[in-house]
């Protein structure tokens, strides 16, 4: 009959073979996959599976667990509920959250996409870790973004924010309350915060909105810049602070105007439109 329905129910321990299919190019050929669980059940026509305790998805290498799972065998879409944990040992790569979304076909541009909900804890490497209430992480590549409650760490930066990403060597932030780069001595906070890296230093970056920058020059002194906009070159070894522009340094000095331009190299400030020099001198009394 052609309105009939058929379902395939696998009982306890069961195991199912997928075969994954790459959606990127039309000559790719499938990719082996497989889904365990002490119960699943598949329809032959929709090419839907559903699965329930003790769930595991194994493809290429890299495995989820989880409490149940559904998904389709044709889109290669398999989403994953209740204590969920990955490993990705390609990518030397650890991931725990309460619900998974995980697109296995690969394109181009990255080897599929994981999609991660509730308490998304990610390790990728030695160094690096991301926590979050949301994380979407392009499989093979460094990309990710983030939302909720990010905390994000390498071996030489930290990023604490409402939201945040990487794409390539280009990093973001939104609601950014912590942007430090370790080894130069720079700590940031604004609204957004934007830049690019290079070996995981800062090499560019643009910062808008409440700009409180804190840094460390070669003589050991602490200064706090704050404005409406901040831009920092390392190639240009300066800090270019505009709008409503203050700089307090741990020496004393106190500066104020439109525009405040830090030289990283000789420690000389620029003060441009309406500037004010504060310093402290100790006078001594001769008797």
């Amino acid at each position: 009959m052609s309105g009939r329905k058929y379902f395939l129910r696998l009982l306890p321990a069961a195991a199912f073979l997928l075969f994954l299919p790459f959606q990127a190019t039309l000559s790719a050929e499938p990719v082996e996959g497989t889904m365990s669980a002490d119960t699943i059940n598949y329809n032959v026509n929709t090419k839907k599976i559903s699965a329930v305790g003790n769930v595991i998805i194994k493809r290429e290498g890299a495995i989820l667990w989880g409490d149940k799972g559904e998904g389709s065998t044709e889109t290669s879409e398999f989403t994953l509920q209740g204590n969920v944990k990955g490993t990705f040992p390609a990518e030397k790569a650890e991931l725990t959250a309460d619900k998974v979304k995980w697109t296995g076909s690969k394109s181009a541009e990255n080897d599929g996409i994981a999609e991660a909900f509730g308490k998304v804890h990610l390790t990728r490497g030695t160094n690096e870790k991301i926590d979050a209430d949301y994380v979407l992480w392009e499989l093979g590549t460094k990309n990710y973004t983030a939302r909720g409650n990010v905390d994000a760490k390498t071996e030489n930066n930290i990023l604490i924010a409402n939201e945040a990403g990487q794409t390539k060597d280009k990093f973001w932030g939104k609601k950014v309350k912590r942007y430090e780069d370790i080894r130069q001595k720079l700590v940031v906070s604004a609204d957004s915060v934007n830049g690019t890296t290079v070996n995981e230093q800062i090499s560019e970056l643009v910062a808008v909105g409440k700009v409180v920058m804190d840094f460390v020059d070669k003589e050991g002194l602490k200064s706090m810049v704050t404005g409406d906009k901040g831009v920092y070159s390392k190639t240009k070894a300066t800090f270019v602070m505009s709008g409503n522009a203050k700089a307090v340094r741990s020496d004393g000095k106190t500066v104020s105007a439109d525009s405040i331009i830090m030289h990283e190299d000789t420690n000389d400030i620029e003060a441009i439109g309406n500037s004010k020099i504060t310093f402290i001198t100790n006078d001594k009394k001769s008797n």
